[in-house]
């Protein structure tokens, strides 16, 4: 699942499928340079849906915007998401060049073993930060000894700050400028509810995308639509 392919196969698509919805909120804060911020769970397969969604968006807009994947502060889907989510946060922090390749391959897989090795990571230096970040936030221990759990589901410390400051409730959770927002998840619906975010848009904006809806959870299937409403969240 190479991103390249991913902006390929959409923008093809789109030729013969232009049927992307209408964004369902709009962003009021405008800015130069965007700040997009997701939220998920590593695992929730609404969570991989609008990440195979961004992808496309992510490659056409580049540094136009300032975008970071984030984590919510409970886990759904048990330990393999726990470390999982140290995967990703640790990749995107320290190698960030080699993150949406491996975010794209670890989303048409779910194999992270071979994403690391197919994308170039440096393993040695991803060890070494998931045990660093493990230890300071005590996520593997708190798990272990049923400490700082959410009701049945473990804690995920790492970027609570955040979660708290935007309230996030559940996977997935777009925040754009600040402001919480619900988008369909096909690239199309994406890009414009990101470009809604500019002062003055880019000629990146007008890059036709795909408004098919990528399926929920793992693998490179198509949806019939890709509602704003689906999510994984505690009841």
């Amino acid at each position: 699942m190479d991103i390249d392919q991913i902006t390929a196969s959409s923008t093809k698509a789109a030729a013969s499928q232009n049927t992307a919805a209408t964004p369902t909120a709009t962003v009021n804060t405008k800015s130069d340079k965007p700040t997009i911020e997701l939220f998920v769970m590593s695992y929730c397969p609404y969570g991989t849906q609008i990440e195979k969604g961004l992808l496309p968006v992510l490659a056409v807009l580049g540094n136009k915007i300032n975008f970071e994947l984030k984590f919510c502060d409970y886990s759904m889907h048990g330990q393999k998401e726990l470390a999982e989510n140290l995967n990703q946060y640790c990749i995107e922090q320290e190698q960030p060049i080699k993150f949406n390749s491996y975010l794209a391959c670890f989303l048409g897989s779910s194999d992270s073993a071979a994403c690391v090795a197919s994308t170039g990571v440096n393993k040695s230096k991803l060890d070494a930060c998931v045990a660093k970040t493990d230890k300071q936030y005590k996520v593997m221990d708190n798990f272990n000894n049923n400490v700082g759990f959410q009701g049945s589901y473990p804690g995920f410390d790492v970027e609570k700050a955040d979660n708290l400051k935007y309230n996030v409730g559940g996977s997935p959770t777009l925040i754009i400028n600040g402001q919480e927002i619900s988008s369909d998840r096909d690239p199309a619906s994406l890009l414009k509810t990101i470009c809604g975010a500019f002062n003055n848009q880019p000629k990146e904006c007008q890059t036709v995308l795909s408004g098919v809806s990528p399926a929920a959870g793992f693998g490179n299937a198509t949806a019939a639509s890709g509602s704003a409403a689906a999510g994984c969240a505690a009841q």
